[in-house]
């Protein structure tokens, strides 16, 4: 881990043991569950980590509040959970006293290694053909969506995916967390920030709206989460081509619904029927183990009308997209 992560700063607060974890290369996802347990995530596997080294709830809560602090925040009682991420990217998410019982809850996942989309296919992660399709959708400044569960890579493909649009276009990209990487130098990166003492909440929505004014040949979106994506349904509808945002989904129709879903929890009052015709009408085309092309929305049938272009279980059995570990 380079000089410049920020690690180095915070590692002493740290066990032996842990700084290893913290450090080792292999390592995805490190996962303390204050002191009854740590677990690991190496190449999508989580296991077990034994530690020669004991550590009390105390040392870990120091240790984090290190962590936190170095980056500008704090954790207490009353500010319990703790959202940030480390200068190399890596995210770290904490949820403490009083919340936490058996000692601080401590993840981080971490950005070893990202991935082109040649690697990719020579991973066997993805098909060529899917590949190119996308990259053709890119270039038609179709609007998709990449989705998946916790841990599939959505991160890591929709990189390798961004690598694709051109250089010339001028990118904001939209996060909570700050991790994406972009080559694109015409390129704004904002992130969303909690409340704290002293600094007010900076929603994905206040950020959204600031992008329409800046001028985005296209708005990357790192997640969608809650109600703002209403808000973003909005912007492509309304002549914002090129976007392209992630969601947890469990299938390439449940990211259309939960996109639906999500959207109305904005505004209640609305027809539901509407909003998923407003959705067919924004999405061009989601990629999850399968790839879909959204053609429409039918008002009879309440669904939406999809060309299914790819799907993993029509082939061999297809690896996952890698984890940022080696």
């Amino acid at each position: 881990m380079s000089v410049e992560s920020g690690w180095e700063k915070v590692l002493p607060f740290f066990t032996e043991d842990l700084q290893a974890l913290i450090l080792d290369p292999t390592i995805s996802d490190l996962m303390v569950n204050g002191t009854t347990g740590v677990y690991a995530d190496r190449g999508g596997v989580i296991e077990h980590i034994p530690l020669q080294d004991e550590y009390s709830s105390e040392r870990l809560e120091a240790a984090i509040q290190r962590v936190a602090r170095m980056m500008g925040q704090d954790l207490t009682h009353q500010n319990p959970i703790l959202n940030t991420r480390m200068p190399d990217g890596s995210r770290v998410a904490v949820v403490g006293a009083p919340s936490a019982i058996g000692g601080p809850s401590l993840t981080i996942r971490k950005f070893n290694q990202w991935f082109t989309t040649d690697q990719l296919i020579e991973k066997g992660s993805m098909p060529r053909e899917v590949r190119d399709r996308v990259v053709e959708f890119l270039l038609q400044k179709k609007n998709g969506i990449i989705a998946g569960g916790t841990g599939s890579g959505k991160t890591t493909l929709m990189k390798a995916i961004l690598d694709h649009v051109p250089v010339t276009d001028r990118l904001i990209v939209i996060e909570q967390v700050a991790e994406l990487r972009v080559l694109q130098p015409n390129a704004l990166r904002w992130e969303a920030v909690d409340a704290i003492p002293g600094q007010v909440a900076i929603l994905p929505s206040a950020l959204l709206a600031a992008a329409l004014r800046h001028r985005p040949d296209r708005i990357i979106f790192g997640e969608i989460r809650d109600e703002c994506a209403n808000d973003l349904l909005q912007a492509m509808n309304t002549g914002h081509g090129g976007t392209l945002t992630t969601l947890h989904a469990k299938s390439a129709w449940d990211a259309l619904s939960r996109l639906s879903n999500l959207a109305l929890s904005a505004r209640p009052n609305i027809n539901h029927s509407f909003i998923r015709s407003e959705t067919a009408d924004a999405i061009d085309f989601v990629l999850y183990c399968e790839l879909i092309a959204v053609t429409g929305y039918d008002f009879a049938s309440q669904t939406f009308e999809t060309d299914d272009l790819y799907r993993a279980d029509d082939h061999t059995d297809a690896p996952a997209i890698p984890t940022h570990a080696a």
